[in-house]
């Protein structure tokens, strides 16, 4: 537990040296700027009060939900990607902080800023947007509490170690990583498609194999957002969308083990 702790210490010390952790505390308030003051603008003056309006709205509040965990997942695939390309992690194997330890830390520690980035998304732009989000005589953050946001984010943010675990295995280089990331990129624009009419029925979850999908459209269906027959209730989605994430991330995460002893 002293490892942990000193380990912890460390990163809290150095915290503005860490470029990870700079853009994990700077990105949500630029997302949080857009989406409280920018987009709402752009609907008010470009979209109207219209139906077209508030799919628009839907889509945004879905894609500031999703951009945490995919950021989060993306900046700790790299870092340990740049562990691996600086033979960090074999200079880990001999030291009293095994290799497990070691990502087990670095995952968790991502984990906790990626859900506290999450929270502050959707909290912040709920605050500040005022009534933005009001359309058709109805505010879109009206029944998204701060319960639902907090449990959505500790949901969503365990995509962190899914895609952070398949994007370093995958990749031979951060180059490599880099091209991946931005091919992977519709991970965040999949879940939107769940304000369609057409995929609000059973053939939602065609779209479950996207990992974001359960917990976004958990915070959809929480918020009252979303009221199909075919919905299930707001845990089970969270709850599935856990399960889903953490078999996932072990997958991940031995397939990774491999690849670094090998």
């Amino acid at each position: 537990m002293r490892k942990f702790t000193k380990l912890l210490f460390y990163e809290l010390k150095n915290i503005i040296k860490d470029k990870m952790t700079v853009i994990l505390l700077v990105y949500p308030l630029m997302v949080i700027a857009i989406g409280s003051f920018i987009l709402p603008a752009l609907l008010d003056r470009f979209g109207g009060d219209t139906p077209g309006t508030r799919v628009a709205a839907l889509v945004m509040i879905i894609l500031f939900a999703t951009i945490a965990p995919f950021i989060g997942s993306v900046l700790l695939g790299f870092s340990l990607l740049d562990n691996r390309d600086e033979n960090t992690l074999d200079t880990i194997r001999v030291t009293p902080l095994s290799l497990r330890g070691y990502i087990l830390f670095k995952t968790v520690y991502t984990y906790v800023l990626t859900v506290l980035g999450s929270f502050f998304v959707v909290f912040g732009t709920k605050t500040l947007s005022g009534d933005g989000y009001t359309i058709m005589g109805v505010d879109l953050f009206a029944d998204i509490t701060v319960g639902l946001m907090f449990v959505y984010a500790l949901t969503a943010g365990l995509f962190t170690p899914v895609f952070a675990f398949m994007l370093a295995a995958v990749s031979k280089n951060k180059i490599e990583g880099f091209a991946y990331m931005k091919t992977s990129g519709m991970i965040v624009l999949i879940p939107m498609l769940a304000v369609i009419e057409t995929m609000q029925d059973a053939k939602q979850y065609v779209l479950g194999i996207v990992p974001l999908f359960w917990p976004a459209k958990g915070l959809m269906v929480g918020g009252g957002l979303f009221d199909h027959p075919s919905d299930l209730p707001m845990a089970l989605y969270m709850v599935f969308g856990a399960l889903y994430m953490l078999a996932l991330a072990f997958i991940g995460y031995r397939f990774f083990e491999r690849n670094v002893s090998g």
